[in-house]
């Protein structure tokens, strides 16, 4: 794969959080978009973050500056937060709403992750829904290509099993793995009540332009597809792993992710009982932010940093 340098440039100052856009072009002149947050300390690690199927990392801005805030507060040593759309999301290059592979998008992630100058830093990745599952498959398929010291994966309310229903005939294509049908628009509008409980995130993300809010057949099927092969790789998971459940998710299980949880030799499992999928737009989004930094230092991270 033919990769240019990040481009990088500042988009300002949000109160005293620096935000810069990066820009990377991958072959076929194709542009991946991402962000960077960080304070004006350097930098001694760093936490990536992986949006979900259908939205896009800029919906986060303000969870990160809380979360770079909110960690400061804590005490801990200073951080970066590195964030893009995966491909065909976003303002990222690709046919909108449509995944041609699970593995385009781990290839599409080791390029920050990979980062010159940036990589020798501890490395924590966030996944949510189909980020955890990314997230899973860098670890487990691709950690040779893995430069960066991967020290830990925080999984929130992972992809591991569809909790909304799809047409019986839609969904048996999907499985069928068809090339030909695979970017045809599947009757399903991902609307925002299925991400939030509260009236307005869920009009905000209803009327939000850069969210795809219909998802096509090949993207179903490699979900179902990743999914079904990461919930088989539990067992071989020997790094630090922090899960979030929403018990009130709509688009995903919360019942297999917990039964996927046991199967983790070394994971913190932490359910919100009250919150819906999106849980960092969601009043308990402090008390995540707090379990996150327990299990950091539980786990001794900070020490690394």
């Amino acid at each position: 794969m033919n990769i240019e340098k990040i481009d990088e440039s500042s988009l300002g100052e949000k109160g005293d959080i620096l935000v810069s856009s990066l820009r990377v072009k991958v072959e076929n002149n194709s542009i991946r978009y991402g962000r960077r947050y960080c304070t004006d300390e350097e930098a001694t690690w760093r936490l990536f973050f992986f949006h979900d199927i259908g939205e896009h990392s800029n919906r986060y801005e303000n969870v990160f500056i809380e979360l770079l805030e909110s960690f400061r507060a804590l005490g801990a040593p200073a951080f970066e937060i590195v964030t893009f759309d995966f491909k065909g999301h976003g303002k990222s290059s690709g046919t909108r709403g449509h995944i041609d592979s699970v593995d385009d998008l781990c290839l599409d992630s080791l390029i920050f992750l990979n980062e010159e100058g940036k990589k020798e830093l501890p490395t924590v990745i966030m996944g949510l829904g189909l980020g955890a599952i990314v997230s899973l498959k860098i670890y487990h398929h691709y950690f040779s290509k893995l430069q960066s010291d991967l020290s830990g994966l925080i999984l929130i309310n992972p992809a591991l099993k569809l909790h909304w229903k799809i047409p019986s005939l839609f969904e048996g294509v999907a499985r069928g793995g068809s090339l030909l049908m695979s970017k045809l628009r599947l009757p399903f509008h991902l609307a925002g009540e299925l991400f939030a409980g509260d009236t307005l995130i869920a009009e905000e993300f209803d009327s939000d332009p850069l969210v795809n809010h219909s998802i096509s057949l090949g993207s179903l099927f490699e979900l179902q597809h990743n999914a079904s092969l990461m919930r088989t790789s539990a067992y071989y998971l020997d790094i630090p792993v922090f899960m979030g459940i929403s018990e009130k998710g709509k688009l995903y299980s919360s019942r297999i992710a917990e039964l996927f949880a046991k199967g983790i030799v070394n994971c913190k499992v932490e359910s919100f009982t009250q919150a819906d999928h999106d849980l960092f737009h969601h009043f308990d989004c402090e008390n995540l932010f707090n379990s996150v930094y327990n299990w950091l230092e539980d786990n001794k991270f900070f020490q690394k940093a």
